[in-house]
């Protein structure tokens, strides 16, 4: 009796582990490891993980968009496109792939094309975050100089989310390109309030906006503060450098 019961756990746990062994070899798994590594920055594992999952499965639309990502990090562009095209050939549905259509559109010049898809993105009520595409159309009219434009996008954005901080960020930059300083500065500081941790580029704008108005304490103190926040060493060498200018 012993020995068969020995015998039933032993098939019984060959069971589990031949079950684990296939879900391993899905693509799906496959794919979710390749994500997995995108968000560790780890594009090379990532690549081959992708890769693999789409030998199993060809029209594996998270695996494709992955391998766009991968791309678009690496500048490759026009690579980029051609697998976002295909998600939404074989999606039209799968939002996010819009959005990064038109980052890449946005790198290569082609501001109309860009538009077009942050546009889809931002308006689709399938998109859970509408008010990433709404930042990159604010960032698009920022580069072609339409601040009112780039404005009415970060309103509508924050109608989506009040507490987005890249939004107030933008509306900082709009501003000080307008020249309203002292708006700027509050939607600067508005966008540092809503992060656990400050981010340095608003940091930046902001430091800059201070140095602009001639509030030299102000604006050596935010440097000061970035200083502390990056670890990157040019921009450290910069920040420095802005600093020794301010101090002449």
């Amino acid at each position: 009796m012993k020995k068969r019961i020995v015998g039933i756990l032993i098939l019984f746990l060959l069971l589990i582990n031949c079950g684990k062994k296939s879900r391993l070899n899905t693509p799906e798994y496959m794919m979710n490891q390749g994500l997995f590594f995108i968000n560790e920055g780890k594009y090379q594992i990532a690549e081959s993980k992708l890769k693999l999952a789409l030998k199993k499965k060809p029209n594996l639309v998270g695996a494709i968009n992955g391998l766009g990502i991968i791309y678009l990090t690496r500048r490759n562009f026009e690579k980029s496109i051609e697998y976002f095209k295909k998600v939404v050939s074989l999606n039209p549905q799968y939002i996010d792939a819009y959005n990064y259509l038109g980052i890449a559109y946005t790198e290569l010049k082609k501001y109309d094309l860009a538009k077009e898809n942050f546009l889809i993105a931002a308006t689709s009520e399938n998109y859970r975050n509408p008010e990433n595409a709404y930042v990159n159309l604010a960032k698009l009219e920022i580069l072609r100089k339409n601040y009112k434009a780039a404005l009415r996008y970060i309103e509508k954005g924050l109608k989506h989310n009040k507490s987005f901080a890249p939004l107030y960020n933008l509306k900082g930059v709009v501003f000080e390109n307008l020249k309203m300083y002292a708006e700027a500065i509050d939607s600067y500081k508005k966008s540092l309030s809503i992060l656990t941790e400050p981010d340095i580029y608003t940091l930046l704008n902001m430091a800059r906006t201070y140095a602009k108005i001639g509030d030299k304490e102000s604006a050596l103190n935010v440097y000061e503060k970035a200083l502390s926040v990056t670890k990157d060493q040019k921009l450290r060498t910069m920040i420095i450098q802005k600093m020794n200018e301010l101090e002449k």
